[in-house]
């Protein structure tokens, strides 16, 4: 991936939606005191166009990865656990290196079943659905500065609603593709795929179902919730001042 290619598909993107939502929102609202500056402003639109362009690109994604997941045959299949690993050979050529092994494998299988392909598809989409979601909060938030109005009744929704995508993405990503590895590991034979001992010793193999968490993203949506919690108030507060004036 080149700089002309960085500079076609992504700088000229941002500069000319930056521009884009600049003159936008400028010819629905006068200058306002207080308001941003034209520093400022430009920085929210970069910001805000960026988002956009997360967002368009993360739609674009989820339809790619069902296109590769749903009709590519064989297919790859990354992160298979590996068990009883044999010690690589190249381990062989230094002397400081006094233990070494596989931890995955990655597979190219062939024939695989619909619900094998739904489980991959899932572990795929889902982060996808939690950038999306973000990059739309993002783009809302910036629209809402731009426009002098950054309270207002449906953001605190959006933010929400994108906490619960990044928990779901986040932790459902890892829990489908866990069990989709499980499925292919049951639609090889697990009796001759697997790793064992049949008491002249191990032999290396794939393992059964895994499952290994990063609770990472619960703590990222609860930090989002927060934010939907602190711009609901700020909801209520504007609305209060509005009423009183």
């Amino acid at each position: 991936m080149g700089s002309g290619f960085l500079a076609l598909w992504v700088g000229l993107p941002i500069v000319v939606g930056t521009i884009f939502v600049i003159l936008l929102v400028r010819a629905r609202r006068a200058a306002e005191p207080g308001g941003l500056s034209r520093l400022e402003e430009w920085v929210v639109a970069v910001v805000g166009t960026g988002a956009m362009l997360v967002a368009a690109g993360s739609a674009i994604m989820l339809v790619l990865a069902g296109i590769q997941v749903f009709t590519v045959d064989p297919l790859r299949i990354d992160g298979f656990p590996l068990a009883n690993a044999a010690v690589p050979s190249f381990a062989d050529k230094s002397d400081a290196i006094v233990g070494a092994g596989y931890e995955s494998v990655w597979l190219e299988v062939t024939g695989l079943p619909g619900e094998t392909r739904w489980l991959l598809y899932l572990e795929a989409a889902l982060p996808l659905l939690a950038a999306l979601a973000i990059g739309v909060a993002v783009a809302w938030l910036a629209i809402g500065l731009l426009r002098g109005r950054p309270f207002v009744r449906s953001l605190p929704h959006v933010i929400g609603v994108t906490a619960i995508a990044v928990l779901v993405g986040g932790l459902g990503s890892q829990v489908f593709g866990s069990f989709a590895r499980a499925s292919v590991v049951g639609f090889l034979g697990e009796r001759t795929i697997t790793a064992g001992d049949m008491g002249d010793g191990p032999y290396e193999g794939l393992t059964g179902w895994v499952l290994t968490l990063d609770l990472g993203p619960i703590g990222w949506a609860l930090g989002l919730a927060l934010v939907a919690a602190a711009f609901q108030i700020g909801t209520r507060m504007q609305k209060d001042t509005e009423a009183l004036v």
